[in-house]
């Protein structure tokens, strides 16, 4: 009798160090990953303005760190230009996720596109399960789009507080035949302390356009290519004047004041003043964005968004035509939105504290 209670207490001890072994610690994640085929090198992990690198060996790779919160993640390969197909989350746990990196081109670009086979261990994983087994399971029912607000509007009534709940609804809100009104409905479920304010501020865009006022707000940054496909960052015109102006090669009244923004431009790029222009020309329109570029002598920083008006970039700044442009501050806060060249010119000789 003594000996069976001996082993029983035994036993416990045991369970009770692994269990204290395999518990994280407070903040903490753990991401094991495996890749499907054949893949060596380096795997990149980006997240909370943080990137950490891990050598794949065998397929696998593995990541710790530390995160305040749950926080949006991706995976990225430093062999070429890289893209995931979908979000995924860290979160205070320890993750499992299969990978499978595909070559992809995509205009000019070749990248890396990764695509999440499976993923498991977090809440968040099993809510982005149960949607996918959904959508697997109706998407080819007549019916489909009526099932999959219902079935959205069920993940965020039950679900108010996390991220993916409001991460799936941005990811609805920029389809060019989505129902707005009955988006509209599920925002107001959504739990706004918990989630990211980039996410909440591209629904506020895209749900409630009318509502938006820019001036006073940091800029939303992106990334576009140039005339020769070398990716611009707006995120680099920190420290300087930035005028962004929307545009494109078949626009008339955007031709038509070019003429004056390039006499501006001439005027004031000695001092810290850089123009960004982003054609939103179509995919089929980016030689003739090319040509106009060339006619016009356009000498300041030019980059394509072929998505058109249904472009992220275009929704996030509102663009419902063009012209339409931005003042950006040296510290990237917008401070005048929808301007004229006299206008521009006369903000600029205010800034820089020139003579007329």
């Amino acid at each position: 009798m003594k000996l069976n209670y001996l082993k029983i207490l035994l036993n416990l001890l045991i369970f009770l160090s692994l269990a204290s072994c395999n518990k994280l610690k407070p903040n903490t994640f753990i991401l094991n990953g495996t890749i499907k085929g054949n893949y060596s090198g380096f795997i990149y992990l980006h997240y909370d303005s943080k990137q950490d690198s891990c050598l794949v060996t065998n397929n696998k790779f593995r990541f710790d760190g530390t995160i305040l919160s749950t926080t949006a993640a991706r995976l990225g390969t430093k062999r070429r230009t890289s893209a995931m197909e979908k979000d995924f989350f860290l979160e205070e746990s320890e993750i499992t996720i299969n990978i499978e990196i595909q070559q992809k081109k995509i205009g000019e670009t070749e990248l890396d596109w990764i695509i999440i086979n499976s993923s498991k261990g977090s809440k968040i994983a099993d809510l982005q399960n149960e949607f996918e087994s959904y959508k697997t399971k109706f998407k080819d029912s007549k019916d489909w789009e009526n099932k999959k607000y219902l079935k959205i509007d069920e993940i965020i009534t039950k679900n108010p507080k996390s991220k993916y709940s409001a991460n799936l609804l941005a990811e609805e809100s920029w389809k060019s035949n989505s129902d707005i009104s009955k988006l509209k409905k599920m925002y107001e479920k959504l739990d706004l302390k918990f989630q990211d304010s980039s996410t909440i501020a591209v629904l506020k865009s895209n749900l409630f356009p009318e509502k938006i006022t820019l001036v006073g707000k940091p800029i939303f940054d992106f990334e576009l290519p140039n005339e020769n496909g070398k990716k611009l960052q707006s995120k680099n015109y920190r420290g300087k004047i930035l005028f962004i102006d929307f545009w494109a090669s078949w626009c008339e009244p955007c031709r038509k004041q070019m003429p004056e923004i390039k006499r501006i431009y001439s005027k004031f790029k000695k001092h810290k003043f850089k123009i960004l222009a982003v054609s939103l020309d179509s995919k089929k329109d980016k030689q003739k964005w090319l040509n106009t570029i060339i006619k016009e002598n356009s000498t300041w920083d030019n980059v394509i968004e072929t998505g058109e008006f249904d472009s992220k970039i275009a929704k996030m700044y509102n663009i419902q035509s063009i012209p339409s442009n931005f003042l950006i501050d040296d510290k990237g806060i917008i401070i005048d939105q929808n301007i004229s060249p006299e206008e521009l010119e006369e903000q600029l000789h205010t800034l820089f504290k020139t003579v007329k």
